[in-house]
């Protein structure tokens, strides 16, 4: 084999070298693709869920906050009288 033969099975190797790994690229820009799009999908989920439970927690704090006085101010009623009587 020549000199230049040589170069020039060295540059196909290399070539073919390169050709693998742009294919490895490509298919791993494709699974980190879709490995994004999932993640996306589970954010927007997480938010969804995160914006129930606020308006879950809001209205019951709604309803709770009022009973909560409403039984304070009865144990003071109890107890005030308790004292005075």
């Amino acid at each position: 084999m020549t000199d230049s033969a040589e170069v020039v099975a060295i540059l196909k190797r290399m070539e073919q070298a390169q050709q693998k790994a742009l294919e490895l690229q490509a298919e791993q820009l494709t699974l980190a693709r879709g490995q994004m799009e999932r993640t996306e999908a589970r954010i927007h989920e997480s938010l969804a869920l995160q914006k129930a439970a606020v308006s879950r927690q809001a209205q019951a704090i709604k309803v709770l906050v009022p009973i909560i006085i409403v039984v304070l101010l009865l144990i003071g009623y109890l107890i005030f009288f308790r004292l005075r009587g």
